[in-house]
């Protein structure tokens, strides 16, 4: 019974001190001014407690602000996550917030907006070092927000008794004259211009190999032999198009020559002769069924105008009624009128066969056309296609695979009796006579590097050289290694240089004048970063830098000083020895 007792009761003390401890790391993890403790004053950043993202956390008048500089794959920025004092998400578009970061040389003033309903983004990206007093100023619900603290790295003290014991001298930064020899690394590859992959085109089976691995060919030396079904189905489709093209020209031809001798015929009926004279002009030409059956109705038109004028004159006179007068009206009226009809329609009949027949024609040209340049994508040659239809039915089927250039194979995929398909990659040919060497140039020294710059290239293990010069640069640069790829072509009459051959190249580069240099002792390696310690009175602090050419005294500076600006120029170690004794290092 003692026992029943005894363990609900160690088990709710055990559960007590529990929730006692983490309601105590709850208190410690946030920085403010609640109203039950005093407000924090400035200090280190060191000393300001973690949120669960990592980042400083504070808290005040329930608001609770963590801010963390991510820079994780991309360049530092700012995020703040924002909650009330239960934990809860605040709505990011309900706050305001801004955070100064006050430099040595600068204040840099920062502002947010809301990223989803995650996070508040700063729009401004936080430059290394990041070395500086910072204030959080927050506006949330008509309340203000404060926050300060220093962050420190890469940057540290020294008297001016401590600089003149060191021995340490202080430059201006500025202009430089640089003299350059741009030494690079390459490799020997094959000339892409002078290589060509062979494929066959089309499906078929090998029937013969006439070329192996290493043999020297010359343009147009047949390689192999190809049986293909579908090669003889060009063949034939190309014969029949050609037929058929040749049959609608001349349906055309004819059709046209009918439309030409009706046109005849209706300028001679238009005439008005009489219906023999008219047999007469019409009788030795081709005309067809429009000649049947105009010349019937432009004869009963003639009889019909014949009796209405005769009836005209005998009513006119009073011997013939005027019932019959009329009835040769009507039948000269309505004999007309279908004649015209008649005339017209013939007129639009021919016209219309005539395009009819024109667009068969264009049809099967087209039809031709497409049937031919097939057979040249095939690989077969003008004079080949012409001389088709004198070819034996059993050579239908019989693909020559020529090479297009004169070169060595140095690749074959195909034998005998094997089945290919139309793009397998059978044969490469290359031709030696001059190679190329490709190079990797780093992006910072592009501006330096120009086409038709003379390059020597050197192969040590067989003591041998070749001149060239630079004749490509690409475009683009790689965005891992950050280089960009160029090339020199060297001759290479006796086959020395060998494609994957790794080289040493030496770009000579003029003498040329930069508008910012440091001595190359001045540069030190701090994490990942080369910099030099600029001189802020008595504060020196890292500036990592973008360098460029380098001679071996003076560095180029691209990025990360200005002209005007004080460095350390000489024993620039000490100051770094300094730095790394403080342990100023990245605290974020």
């Amino acid at each position: 019974m003692k026992k029943n007792f005894l363990l609900p009761l160690i088990l709710i003390l055990a559960i007590g001190v529990f929730v006692g401890r983490i309601i105590l790391n709850m208190d410690m993890a946030v920085v403010g001014n609640d109203p039950h403790e005093p407000a924090l004053t400035p200090g280190e950043a060191s000393s300001i407690p973690r949120g669960p993202h990592g980042g400083w956390l504070f808290y005040k008048k329930g608001l609770q602000v963590e801010v963390k500089i991510f820079e994780t794959g991309i360049p530092p920025q700012f995020r703040v996550y924002v909650t009330d004092a239960s934990g809860k998400t605040v709505p990011l578009n309900e706050v305001d917030m801004t955070i100064s970061l006050k430099r040595l040389d600068r204040v840099d003033e920062i502002h947010f907006k809301p990223v989803g309903k995650k996070y508040l983004l700063g729009d401004m990206t936080v430059v290394e070092p990041h070395s500086f007093d910072v204030k959080v100023h927050a506006r949330w619900k008509e309340q203000s927000y404060e926050w300060e603290f220093s962050q420190i790295e890469a940057r540290t003290e020294l008297p001016e008794e401590a600089i003149k014991n060191a021995d340490i001298t202080i430059q201006t930064a500025g202009p430089a004259k640089l003299k350059i020899l741009l030494n690079l690394s390459g490799e020997i590859g094959l000339n892409e211009e002078k290589v060509v992959h062979i494929v066959p085109r089309l499906d078929g089976v090998v029937k013969k190999v006439f070329k192996d691995l290493g043999d020297r060919v010359r343009v147009g030396d047949v390689l192999a032999i190809i049986e293909s079904r579908e090669l003889a189905d060009s063949k034939i489709n190309y014969l029949a198009a050609t037929k058929q093209a040749d049959l609608a020209k001349l349906d055309l031809e004819r059709q046209s020559l009918i439309l030409k001798n009706t046109t005849q015929m209706l300028d001679l009926l238009q005439k008005k002769l009489d219906s023999e004279e008219v047999y007469r002009e019409l009788k030795d030409l081709v005309i067809g069924k429009s000649r049947e059956l105009l010349i019937p109705a432009y004869a009963k038109l003639s009889l019909a105008k014949s009796v209405y004028l005769r009836e005209k004159k005998l009513f006119a006179k009073g011997i013939s009624s005027e019932s019959e007068y009329l009835l040769a009206v009507e039948n000269y009226k309505s004999g007309e009128a279908k004649y015209i009809a008649l005339r017209e329609k013939i007129a639009y009949d021919g016209q219309w066969a005539v395009r009819q027949k024109k667009r068969t024609d264009e049809m099967e040209t087209l039809k031709l056309q497409t049937a031919r340049q097939k057979l040249f994508a095939l690989g077969l040659t003008n004079q080949e296609v012409s001389t088709l239809s004198n070819q034996k039915e059993h050579a239908f089927t019989q693909y020559e695979l020529r090479s297009p250039l004169g070169g060595v194979i140095i690749q074959k995929h195909l034998t005998t009796g094997e089945a290919v398909k139309n793009d397998d990659d059978v044969f490469l040919l290359a031709d030696f006579s001059d190679v190329w060497v490709n190079i990797a140039i780093p992006a910072k020294d592009l501006k330096d590097v120009k086409l038709g710059q003379a390059v020597v290239v050197k192969d040590e293990n067989l003591a041998i050289e070749a001149k060239g010069k630079l004749t490509y640069l690409d475009s683009i640069i790689d965005e891992k290694n950050r280089t960009v790829t160029g090339r020199v072509v060297i001759p290479n009459p006796k086959g020395h240089w060998r494609p994957g051959t790794f080289v040493a190249l030496e770009l000579l580069l003029e003498e040329r004048r930069v508008p910012l240099a440091v001595p190359t002792e001045a540069i030190q390696t701090i994490r990942d970063w080369s910099v030099v310690f600029v001189k802020y009175g008595n504060f020196f602090e890292a500036r990592p830098l973008e360098l460029g050419a380098n001679d071996g005294s003076w560095v180029e500076v691209l990025q990360g000083l200005k002209a005007g600006e004080q460095y350390v120029a000489k024993n620039s170690f000490v100051v770094k020895a300094e730095i790394e004794k403080s342990s100023a290092v990245h605290d974020h």
